[in-house]
């Protein structure tokens, strides 16, 4: 049990880094403006480390794959959402919420 929340700490850590990056490089934006920060990559990154555990509890890969579609579907909508408000274009931020998810599934499963 304590390698497991130690595992979950590793992939909540991997978000709350990217999460701290991410919001050190917007940090001159007005607040509001900023989005996708030390919160959204933290709970992203313990996501994949909770869908990667569920995965192995029930010898089921597809509810790991399952989860990370439906995650990048949502992730997507609001990057792709954000970015219009914004009227930016940017694939940045999605791409490192996907990959906050998936190295904290894989902290999960080792």
């Amino acid at each position: 049990m304590q390698d497991l929340l130690l595992r979950l700490a590793t992939a909540l850590a991997i978000g709350l880094i990217v999460g701290i990056e991410r919001g050190w490089q917007a940090r001159e934006r007005p607040a509001g403006s900023r989005t996708a920060g030390v919160r959204t990559f933290s709970l992203a990154g313990l996501l994949g480390g909770v869908f990667a555990v569920l995965a192995q509890a029930l010898e089921s890969p597809l509810i790991l794959a399952t989860g990370f579609f439906v995650f990048a579907l949502a992730f997507g909508a609001f990057t792709w959402r954000e970015l219009e408000r914004q009227r930016t274009f940017s694939m940045t931020g999605l791409v490192a919420g996907l990959l906050v998810f998936a190295l904290g599934a894989f902290a999960v499963v080792g």
